[in-house]
């Protein structure tokens, strides 16, 4: 089946890297990030495309109504490229998000508030959608169809960016981790107030992150964000909840803390989802 919007989206992507790419290609960490992020995005994609497919909100909706979902998941990073860019350039941190949002509401084709809401959003804490005033003009019926579409972008932007780590740990590690040739015991350490975000099942503020240990934890609390079953099925058949505690094993992270963390997926993947993992 075709999706005209989709189509449109894959095109207006691969212009945005492209026209990017080539400002930083003398930088082999910035070619390494930017490469990373067209990966990532039609990695999401299909994520998301499996979400909407098999999650029961979106098995009775139209084919346009599919479109723009499948599009808002592609396009979650479409600012990305020239964050990156920026970065390069400038040294000038930006918040992709909202930069995002901002560049397709200056479209003809992709002016959609279902489009542009949950991108605007989707590296927030959830309560930032909800709390949007954009958001909260919607009737009802609106909001739920904006709240599923940033669900499955969420979903699919998490567990994409895990079964990279799992799988491309030597390829994309400058990037991810900041000390990734760093083995050492120190490292390794994952600082209490972090470790209790995870131990009460919450998602640990990126201000904490200040070890490989530290970066690695707060991946692993994406999973108190995850919202839907199909999302479980689909991280447990990537394995990447194994594959997230052998990286934090990698990096000389305790093995009583690992124990403690394969035990706490367990009980909240089973208590919240009903699955059962490891």
């Amino acid at each position: 089946m075709i999706y005209p919007l989709y189509e449109q989206a894959k095109k207006l992507l691969i212009n945005e890297y492209e026209s990017n790419f080539k400002f930083v290609q003398s930088s082999r960490y910035y070619t390494i990030y930017i490469n990373e992020k067209i990966k990532h995005s039609f990695q999401v994609s299909g994520v998301g495309n499996g979400i909407l497919m098999h999650e029961a909100y979106f098995k009775d909706k139209d084919r346009d109504f599919t479109d723009i979902a499948r599009t808002a998941i592609l396009l979650h990073d479409i600012y990305r490229f020239r964050e990156i860019r920026g970065l390069f350039e400038k040294d000038k941190n930006v918040d992709h998000s909202v930069c995002g949002a901002q560049l397709l509401k200056e479209t003809k084709d992709f002016n959609n508030i279902l489009i542009m809401l949950p991108i605007k959003h989707h590296g927030h804490m959830i309560e930032a959608l909800y709390e949007d005033e954009e958001y909260q003009k919607q009737d009802i019926a609106t909001q739920e169809d904006i709240k599923h579409i940033a669900f499955a972008v969420r979903d699919a932007d998490k567990i994409a960016n895990w079964h990279f780590l799992c799988n491309e740990w030597d390829a994309i590690k400058d990037v991810w981790m900041a000390y990734p040739d760093d083995f050492s015991a120190e490292q390794g350490i994952v600082n209490d107030k972090l470790w209790q975000f995870f131990i009460e099942r919450k998602v640990g503020p990126r201000t904490l992150q200040i070890t490989n240990g530290d970066r690695l934890m707060s991946l692993i609390c994406w999973l108190f964000d995850i919202n839907y079953a199909y999302s479980i099925d689909y991280s447990i058949k990537l394995d990447c909840f194994n594959g997230l505690c052998d990286l934090l094993r990698k990096i000389k992270v305790p093995e009583e803390r690992i124990c403690t963390v394969k035990h706490i997926i367990k009980d909240y993947v089973f208590e919240k989802f009903d699955k059962v993992i490891f």
